[in-house]
């Protein structure tokens, strides 16, 4: 995690998702690398949080050899890559991953594949215009179930949206600055 990153819960939590890894060693059951204290043999698959699994992958024995190896997690994968090529709109983040964009931000460094960051610009632009278009216009129960499937990130920028849609509107109607005429006491006679 950077430096820049360590308050921000958002980070904390996405890197809280766990990713398949594959054991390049034996490890005893003192080492809890599944967390119910049973050994782990060589090449023998296993789940762990970003956060464990990503100094273990890039630390580097004496003889060059790496702890664990690293595999791309189905949130990522072809299934998911077809539906976001079909229809970008029409994926769940929330049930597949409530940090999509930033949990794959965060595999770029660790994770050898060439078209994930592909992947995410492609899938974030896409679904950002809809995101824009329910923020504007909320209301309608297809927009109701668009939302319901954003990760946290486009909630965020969903609220912003809306907050530039009401400050636009304030500003058309001239709510937000207009002038007022007040009484300071009786008019003058005129000539």
């Amino acid at each position: 995690m950077d430096l820049d990153e360590y308050y921000n819960i958002d980070s904390i939590l996405a890197e809280q998702i766990k990713i398949p890894c594959i054991a390049l060693h034996d490890y005893t059951k003192e080492a809890n690398l599944n967390g119910n204290h049973t050994e782990v043999k060589r090449n023998s698959r296993v789940e762990l949080p970003y956060w464990m699994a990503k100094p273990l992958a890039e630390y580097l024995l004496p003889a060059n050899e790496s702890l664990i190896s690293v595999e791309l997690p189905r949130t990522f994968g072809t299934k998911v890559r077809n539906a976001l090529d079909a229809s970008p709109a029409l994926v769940d983040f929330r049930l597949l991953c409530p940090y999509f964009y930033i949990f794959g931000i965060k595999l770029l460094d660790l994770v050898l594949d060439d078209k994930l960051g592909g992947v995410l610009h492609k899938a974030f632009t896409l679904r950002l215009k809809e995101i824009m278009d329910f923020s504007r216009t909320l209301g309608t129960s297809k927009g109701q179930e668009f939302l319901q499937k954003l990760d946290e990130t486009e909630k965020e920028l969903f609220k912003a949206g809306q907050d530039s849609a009401l400050q636009f509107k304030q500003w058309r109607d001239r709510a937000v600055h207009q002038i007022k005429t007040i009484d300071i006491g009786p008019k003058p006679p005129t000539l």
